[in-house]
């Protein structure tokens, strides 16, 4: 692996000597806060000469988790400066660092750029018919395009069957466009979205749908305009068991795979099918479990440096496992599946992130009844532990624990996050982190507001500068709200909750879904009751 560092000082040593007296000045001064996220940040020299050097390796832009910021050093006359190939993350504090010559000390001068606050939340479904009680939605997903751009989707009553509805957000209008139907036309009801963006933006959508007497899968690649021409079957119309319960990743180059469950005959077996951008098709779909026993909660993730992970619980009932297969590269085929949990303990409900370093990480539910902890670890490639697994336990939570989320950011900390019941049956939400450096998880954190009812269903965005987002529901006097709370990176501290739901329009709002883009800005969607039906709410974190 290339060492940035290394390179970087190397380079250094072909910097002038510079006396105490011309020391560069930096751009912002040293502990400047709200710093504009759109600000070039860099170093004012003596010399050209030396501003010249400095654009040759020396100068770096550093997140709070220490990984270098994408983009580009330019220099106008004494002045090199650092260029984000995109907006830096808000309320995130930045070092700047110019790599000199052995004989001098390395400088660095950091930075925290302005914060933003949550947006009202706004009703993105149809309004005009939020009073109609036949019209509920349910299911909103949402994921993060490029430019400020993001796309919501949910499953909702168009007065005759549930249908796929989504619906665009535009940080330039600030606007979210009216919802459209996404699904099969002529098909039945259609339920349960699911959306991925790949690296340059591109949505992929999949649901499972009414046809012919039972649910088949369908995907679609949405267009410009946020609707989808021709959905694309992807389930083998041959089994003839009910599919259901998509899910999709998708890698930087434009491939997507999506996994299922579906009965074959025999038992409730695992799905996948995939897109090739070079060959801009889906091709068949394939079974990747090797088990007569039925498998269930089946999810992927793309893999850090290429290919794909799937993960499932399958078993006997009380005694299911977490079994894993991966795709080494798109044009590859599926390696046989790996028990990726210990043996001879229930292991249920796997949640699986990306390294961007390489494999994977994967949680789980252990255990039985109130027994039950959360276990989390590292895979390679290969599905093989990197790490053992290890189950979170708090003294204060000793209640049954469950809903794991998790994800890993660009330096190879992973975020863990779950529900566990205290004493009294209180559910909370806790969080734990991994170093990535030392593989040390800290000790539980709890990360809900402790003066509320019982919370539940975390889940959890990671931006590029490190930053993770946590949503969640909980009940309190005014019914259920949706809630949220950031972990800083560079102190590990969890922040006070935030209520992002607005009770005055609702009694209860619940099943968060986030998305984060490239500028570190955040998307939640949620659902929620406003007296007449479930509506589809949104707010943002610019």
């Amino acid at each position: 692996m290339l060492d940035l560092h290394a390179l970087a000082t190397a380079v250094a040593l072909s910097l002038p000597l510079v006396a105490a007296a011309e020391t560069p000045h930096a751009i912002p001064p040293a502990d400047a806060i709200r710093v504009d996220r759109v600000l070039e940040p860099g170093w004012h020299f003596a010399t050209a000469l030396q501003a010249q050097a400095a654009a040759r390796g020396a100068l770096q832009l550093l997140t709070p988790v220490g990984t270098p910021v994408t983009g580009i050093v330019k220099v106008t006359g004494t002045t090199a400066v650092f260029e984000p190939a995109a907006p830096l993350a808000g309320c995130t504090r930045y070092t700047l660092q110019l790599l000199r010559a052995p004989a001098q000390r390395t400088l660095r001068s950091s930075f925290t750029t302005a914060c933003s606050a949550w947006s009202e939340p706004v009703e993105i479904d149809d309004a005009h018919t939020a009073h109609q009680v036949d019209r509920p939605a349910s299911g909103a997903e949402v994921v993060a395009g490029k430019e400020g751009r993001a796309v919501a989707a949910w499953f909702q009553s168009n007065g005759q069957r549930n249908a796929i509805f989504a619906s665009r957000y535009a940080a330039q209008t600030d606007f979210w466009s009216a919802p459209r139907t996404i699904d099969l036309n002529g098909g039945g009801a259609a339920d349960v979205p699911a959306l991925v963006a790949d690296g340059q933006g591109r949505v992929t959508a999949a649901w499972f749908q009414a046809l012919g007497g039972r649910t088949a899968i369908f995907a679609c690649r949405l267009d410009a305009g946020g609707g989808c021409p021709a959905p694309v079957r992807l389930d083998d119309p041959g089994v003839r068991g009910n599919a259901a319960n998509p899910q999709l990743a998708a890698d930087d180059l434009g491939n997507v795979v999506a996994v299922w469950q579906q009965p074959d005959g025999h038992h409730t077996a695992i799905f996948a099918a995939r897109w090739t951008q070079a060959q801009q098709r889906w091709l068949p779909a394939q079974a990747l479990d090797r088990s007569p026993a039925n498998a269930y909660d089946v999810v992927i993730a793309a893999m850090g440096g290429g290919g794909f992970v799937s993960a499932w619980e399958q078993g006997k009932r009380r005694h299911e496992s977490i079994w894993a297969s991966t795709l080494p590269r798109p044009t590859a085929s599926w390696r046989a599946p790996r028990r990726v949990s210990p043996a001879g303990v229930r292991a249920l409900h796997p949640a699986l992130a990306m390294d961007p370093r390489g494999g994977a990480a994967v949680a789980w539910v252990q255990g039985i009844g109130r027994a039950r902890r959360i276990a989390a670890t590292r895979l390679d490639a290969f599905m093989r532990h990197e790490h053992p697994a290890i189950g979170m336990a708090s003294g204060a939570f000793p209640g049954a624990a469950l809903a794991p989320a998790l994800v890993v950011d660009a330096a190879g900390n992973i975020t863990l996050a779950w529900e566990q019941a205290d004493a009294q049956g209180r559910d909370a939400i806790l969080g734990s982190r991994m170093d990535g450096a030392t593989r040390h998880w800290s000790a539980a954190q709890r990360i809900d507001n402790p003066r509320l009812a019982s919370a539940g269903n975390p889940v959890l965005a990671v931006d590029p500068a490190g930053n993770v987002t946590c949503a969640w529901y909980q009940d309190s006097a005014r019914g259920m709200q949706v809630q949220a709370a950031r972990l800083d990176p560079e102190a590990t501290r969890w922040s006070d909750p935030v209520e992002l739901s607005d009770p005055r329009r609702t009694i209860q709002a619940s099943l968060p879904a986030l998305a984060v883009d490239s500028a570190g800005s955040v998307t939640v969607v949620w659902q929620q009751y406003n007296g007449w039906r479930t509506i589809v709410m949104a707010s943002r974190l610019p």
